[in-house]
């Protein structure tokens, strides 16, 4: 599973200065065979000599447990018996890893391909400080060669956002130096045990969005820090996961709107959680105006019904206010 090291100078002092902390890889696999497997293919060459795999499926219906556990024999297979979403999956892959001595996590996402030294260089920047508590890496859209989709990110309370640093830029170097961020993506994500164990793990409330937002922002309460490293490279197929459950733009507009309130109310006090719930609230209903006319009209004609996949911002917003969090039933396609 394992290949040899390449002996460049940044490796050479790691090697002779300390050991390799046992790194548990974590994949989540729904209905995503091909993704899977193209992302198994690549962490199976990582120049990296002590990691274990751990693919997490979670009722899969397309015969990926099957096939996966039928070419990857050395692979750790968990099988949930029902989408659990990235949140509770991926805990669920986390706690057998910390039950099993693992020195850090790392989340992957099963639609990623990496690079060889995507792991080796997270974990020789996170043990150079005991507070460095997650890392992050450089990713690239998969088929644009360079063209970057996550080089840190920071957030914006008052806006309800988190957007990402360099995002749709052309790689020319501009983002090539380790530093401090808000947050990392969630899928690339290392994360030492003593995050873990202090701060816990994700919030399973959140089902799917803003989980990593939300375990980052929890870890920097506590002193830790949270890491951008560029030359861990990771590629990424884009809304590839999503896309089973409905139009990325449907998805992400209820489950983002929903949980960023979520956050903002765990991370803030009395009064200033009220200030900035009402000024995001506010400012998400403006951009929404379009739709609370459209909205309006329904009602008063009754024969139209409200569906979820035309008002997902406002379906976030309301459930959030009567706290209906977790896995929703709505249907987000057309």
């Amino acid at each position: 599973m394992f290949i040899h090291l390449e002996e460049d100078e940044e490796h050479i002092k790691f090697n002779c200065t300390m050991t390799y902390p046992l790194v548990y890889i974590i994949i989540l696999n729904w209905n995503g065979l091909q993704h899977t497997i193209e992302c198994l293919d690549s962490v199976i060459k990582l120049n990296y000599p002590n990691f274990r795999l751990v693919v997490v499926d979670n009722g899969s219906t397309d015969g990926s447990m099957h096939i996966i556990s039928r070419n990857y024999p050395k692979v750790i297979f968990i099988e949930n018996m029902e989408n659990f979403g990235y949140a509770k999956g991926n805990n669920i892959g986390m706690r057998y890893a910390l039950e099993n001595n693992a020195d850090y996590v790392w989340l992957l996402n099963n639609d990623t391909v990496v690079e060889q030294n995507a792991l080796l260089n997270m974990v020789i920047e996170a043990e150079e400080d005991p507070l460095i508590g997650i890392v992050g890496s450089k990713i690239y859209y998969l088929n644009s060669a360079k063209k970057i989709w996550f080089a840190g990110a920071m957030i914006n309370w008052s806006s309800g956002t988190s957007n990402h640093i360099g995002m749709n830029e052309t790689d020319v170097g501009q983002y090539d130096y380790v530093k401090e961020i808000d947050r990392v993506a969630g899928c690339s994500m290392l994360v030492k045990r003593e995050v873990c164990n202090r701060v816990g793990l994700f919030d399973e409330n959140l089902f799917l969005y803003v989980e990593e937002v939300d375990w980052c922002v929890r870890a920097r309460k506590v002193g830790f820090k949270c890491l951008f490293v560029p030359s861990s490279i990771v590629y990424h197929k884009v809304l590839a996961s999503v896309s089973l459950i409905g139009p990325w733009s449907k998805v992400f507009s209820y489950y983002n709107t929903r949980n960023f309130l979520y956050l903002i109310q765990k991370s803030f006090n009395f009064p200033l959680r009220e200030i900035i719930l009402a000024k995001v609230i506010l400012r998400k209903l403006g951009e929404e105006r379009g739709n609370i006319l459209k909205m309006c009209f329904s009602i008063i004609n009754s024969s139209n019904k409200i569906r979820p996949y035309e008002y997902p911002a406002l379906f976030g917003i309301k459930d959030f206010l009567i706290k209906k969090m977790g896995k929703v039933d709505y249907v987000f396609k057309y």
